[in-house]
Formats: structure tokens, C-alpha cells, sequence
């Protein structure tokens, strides 16, 4: 991102083939984007920063997204030395990854690597992807393969970074996957959805004594909180302090009618009634209604009948929480019912089979979908897949501390299955383990691997991060 001659020629090349936006749709978007303060990114082209000059930068600074690694074979001179600095003075600061992968399990390696590298204090984790390396299989393929080798290492933010044309030519398939799109573009705005625009390579910080690259973020699609947060997106729930114009006065949320507790990562079903997106006129078309849509961000809101809006991936826009039904989406093996209910005999849930399963219970189901929503299937029948009625049994990812915590008497095994014959030893509750990663059997339960490459069981009846 910075200093790389051939990276800012490849840029400007890129710039030159965008079609211009109306000066009217630039100015809009732009002051949608603005912040006051800096957003640089730092690489060892900016040299070995003090502490001194950490110091001076923290005040004019909303964070710093900081380069660990250029492909696996070279790291960053500088990074360990700036990020521990950031650490120490308290600058919010993200990583990122310049990548050199060859394939999609050579991305996966990029994305160990850079993982196991970084700092772990980071808020969030950058692929920047803008020169087509890969010499085997597709490009979009192995962008998927860098971002879900890092969503199985982390639940923390994963964003992705290119230039416009590349973006869309290259990865325009999977770096919809990513939490947020952070675009280069050193013209004009972008014209495809971004959540942080880097406008220039030429932005004179006095702390530094040097120019650096810079960027814009768009408060309406997430304020500066989100990005500084140092929780995953599993946790990411942030006040929407600035209310989208900077300020920095609260709102006491308003006692909601809908639901307003939906999480990052839950699938929201947008209404057939839904009126407008989330802080703006601009009514919802029918074409994005009746539709399933990943939340990811959630933010306390103060308008109608909600005390919350989501951000949905794919419609790239902000809904207030009265507007969706969110269900859980992919197999979680089993859930815990935070409500009692109703069972079925039909996936319609229009027959009632006479009993109830009550709040509390940890529920073996299979997801499945019926028409255009989910249901939860039983060995005796049907239950909503509703999130407003139940959590995943299991923890789904490694905690942020790397440890787990038991909470009964459980069992350690030599093979992920967990069947009698392959316990090695029983552990005792309140027993801490150390965990590097969680895995995923194809009805959705799951099990950590111990450090020592035992494995445990992910039961939340049995463990606790």
C-alpha cells in the first residue's frame, strides 16, 4: 500500500480505465465518507516509528491499519516494533496482508502465516489483494480460501482492500464475504459500496515528517467504533454514538416493538413490508425483499419501532430491526432454547403436534429450509429456526484469549470424533486449556484441538470461553 513504485503505477493505471462519476454523486458520497481524523497506513516504508512519534500521532489519528507481511517469505522490517508501540500508547490499529498467493491453498498458508505473525491486539485483519499472482485455479477462489482460513483462526473483522477495477475484475464474487470493503481510489469516490475509501497517497502527517496514504471512512455504513473495537464480529454491537454526522451525543434507545437483539453473522430475511434503508428516504425495492441477507454490523439505533438497525452484506445497506426476521442459517448441531416452544409436524408449522419443548432445553436439530425461511427439524418434528428462540449449543470460535474454560468433568480424545475408544484422560471442571482451533463436523457440532492436539468437546454445557 505504500512506496511499492509498481503498486502505485498499476493504481494509476487503474484509475485511468474508471468511467467518471457526476460531480453531483462524488460530492454526496464524499460527505458521507468524511472524517476528521487520519486513517494511515504504515509500512516500513515509513521506517522504524519511536514512541515519541506514536505519540504525536495518536491525537490526530481515528486508527492505523498497519502491514505485517508481503506474501509469506518476507514480513515487514517494522511491524512487531509499530504495533507494540500502538499497543503501549494506545493507538487503535488493524493489520493487513499484502498478498503474493499462487492458488488457494497457497492463500491459505498467506493467511496462517499472517495470522500466527500479527499482532493479536489488532481490531481487525486486511487481505490486500491487487496483483494477480495466482497461477492455479481462480482468483476469486483463492480470496475465499485466504478470508475462510482466517474466520477459522478469528472471529475478529476481516476486511478486504483493492482498487476499484481490480476489485470488480478479479474477486468481485468473494470479497462479498468480507465484514467491509476498503477501497483505493486516488480520483474521485468509488462507485461500488466501500466502508473505507483511501482518496491519497499524499497526505503530509506532521507526526511523521512524511507523506503517507490515507483514508476516508463512511460513518453511515460503520462508525469509527466498529473499526476500533477490540471485540470480534461475533460481539460487534456498537452504539450509534455519531448518529452518521460525527456527533457525539447519544441517544436512549427507544422501547422496541421488534426484536433488537440480532447478532454479526446471523442471516436476516428482509420483510415484504420493509419501507426505506436505515437513515436515509431511499425506499426499499422490491427486488431486495423476501431475500436472506448476512448481518454484518449491528448498531443501537433510536427510530420507529426499533432500538437497533443491521447492515446486510450483499444489500450493503443499514435496516432497522423491525424490518427483518433473522434465522440461523448453515447446521449448528444442536441449540439451546431461550424460549419454549411449539412443535410441529410439518416444516410449515401449521399442525401442532400437542407438546412444547421448554426454555432451557439443548435441542439435536438439523437446519432446513422451508420455502423461503428455516426451520429447526427434530426427531419429532419441526421447531422454528427463529434467532429470537434459541442460541447454537456449541462455541464456534477460538476465543480471543486462545483458552477454554471447563465447566463439568469432560474427556480429552486422540481423533475429533469423541467416541469412548479414543479418551485419553478425563479433565476436571474449572480446568483452563489452551485451544488453537475449533473444527466443524457436517451436522454443524463442533470440538476444539487442544495445544498439546487433543480434542475436546465445543459443548457450551461443557465449557465456557
Amino acid at each position: 500500500m505504500n512506496g511499492q513504485q509498481l503498486k502505485t503505477a498499476a493504481k494509476g493505471l487503474a484509475v485511468a480505465a474508471f468511467t467518471v462519476v457526476s460531480l453531483g454523486v462524488a460530492q454526496a458520497v464524499t460527505a458521507n465518507a468524511a472524517t476528521t481524523a487520519a486513517i494511515p497506513d504504515i509500512s516500513e516504508w515509513q521506517g522504524k516509528l519511536t514512541a515519541t512519534q506514536v505519540q504525536n500521532m495518536k491525537p490526530n489519528v481515528s486508527f492505523v491499519i498497519n502491514r505485517r507481511q508481503y506474501g509469506s517469505d518476507y514480513i515487514d522490517k517494522y511491524a512487531a516494533n509499530n504495533t507494540n508501540l500502538y499497543v503501549k500508547y494506545g493507538v487503535p490499529f488493524g493489520e493487513y496482508a499484502y498478498s503474493q498467493f499462487v492458488s488457494a491453498s497457497d492463500a491459505k498458508q498467506e493467511a496462517k502465516d499472517f495470522y500466527n505473525r500479527s499482532n493479536k491486539n489488532a481490531a481487525f485483519y486486511v487481505l490486500d489483494f491487487e496483483v494477480n499472482t495466482v497461477k492455479s485455479g481462480t482468483t476469486n477462489a483463492a480470496v475465499k480460501a485466504w478470508y475462510d482460513e482466517m474466520r477459522s483462526l478469528t472471529n475478529k473483522k476481516l476486511i478486504f482492500y483493492s482498487y476499484q477495477s481490480f476489485a470488480t475484475t478479479y474477486a468481485n464474487t468473494a470479497r462479498q464475504n468480507f465484514d467491509a470493503q476498503w477501497i483505493a481510489n486516488y480520483s474521485y469516490t468509488p462507485t461500488i459500496p466501500f466502508a473505507l475509501w483511501q482518496y491519497t497517497d499524499a497526505y503530509y502527517m506532521s507526526a511523521l515528517n512524511k507523506y503517507i496514504d490515507n483514508s476516508r471512512a463512511t460513518l453511515s455504513v460503520h462508525p469509527i467504533s466498529w473499526w476500533t473495537a477490540a471485540g470480534g464480529v461475533t460481539n460487534n454491537v456498537t452504539t450509534d454514538t455519531n448518529n452518521n454526522t460525527g456527533s457525539n451525543t447519544t441517544t436512549t434507545p427507544a422501547k422496541p416493538t421488534a426484536y433488537s437483539k440480532y447478532k454479526v453473522g446471523q442471516h436476516a430475511y428482509v420483510h415484504k413490508a420493509a419501507s426505506t434503508y436505515y437513515g436515509t428516504s431511499t425506499a426499499i425495492p422490491s427486488s431486495a425483499k423476501q431475500k436472506f441477507y448476512k448481518i454484518t454490523a449491528v448498531k443501537a439505533v433510536n427510530s420507529g419501532n426499533s432500538a437497533q438497525a443491521v447492515y446486510l452484506s450483499g444489500l450493503n445497506q443499514w435496516v432497522l430491526s423491525q424490518d427483518v426476521d433473522a434465522y440461523w442459517y448453515g447446521q449448528h448441531g444442536s441449540y439451546n432454547l431461550t424460549s419454549n416452544l411449539n412443535l410441529y409436524s410439518d416444516a410449515a408449522l401449521k399442525h401442532k403436534v400437542g407438546a412444547k419443548y421448554k426454555k432451557g432445553t439443548q435441542l439435536k436439530a438439523k437446519m432446513i429450509k422451508n420455502g423461503k425461511v428455516r426451520r429447526l427439524k427434530t426427531s419429532q418434528g419441526y421447531v422454528s429456526a427463529n434467532v429470537k428462540y434459541s442460541t447454537p449449543a456449541y462455541l464456534e470460535s477460538v476465543p480471543s484469549s486462545k483458552t477454554i474454560t471447563t465447566t463439568r468433568k469432560v474427556y480429552a480424545y486422540s481423533k475429533s470424533s469423541l467416541k469412548k475408544a479414543y479418551r485419553q484422560n478425563g479433565v476436571a471442571a474449572g480446568t483452563k486449556l489452551t485451544v488453537q482451533k475449533v473444527g466443524k463436523r457436517s451436522t454443524g457440532s463442533r470440538y476444539f484441538v487442544t495445544a498439546n492436539g487433543q480434542y475436546i468437546t465445543a459443548n457450551k454445557s461443557y465449557v465456557t470461553n
